[in-house]
């Protein structure tokens, strides 16, 4: 195991341990985040709530500094993008159907054109 992680959820703290030879040495933690160069991604400190609980997380981050979204955080997104386009696509309809509307008051049978 080339790394291992204690995280004290009374202190809000962890420390990080990096297998060098046959001994694990501690590493430098910079604003309660690090970077594992060889994964990739970073381990972090996150505030939030966690399955109905809300408190001091360790959480991922990207390459950029955001944080992965859980399963259900993708899910939530999923479930908000579904409804805007649901909501964009009736507000399609509506335009379309005022358009038919008029075409009609105007003697213009929209189907035939």
């Amino acid at each position: 195991m080339p790394y291992y992680v204690v995280f004290d959820r009374y202190q809000n703290g962890f420390r990080l341990f990096k297998l060098t030879g046959i001994r694990y040495e501690e590493q430098p933690i910079t604003d309660n985040r690090y970077w594992f160069e060889d994964l990739e991604m970073g381990l972090g400190l996150w505030e939030g709530s966690f399955q109905d609980a809300a408190g001091v997380w360790l959480r991922w981050y990207d390459a950029h500094g955001e944080w992965v979204l859980t399963s259900a955080e993708v899910a939530e997104r999923e479930k908000q993008r579904a409804e805007q386009e649901k909501q964009r696509a009736e507000q399609e309809k509506q335009r379309a159907d005022k358009l038919a509307a008029r075409l009609r008051e105007l003697g213009i049978n929209p189907e035939e054109l």
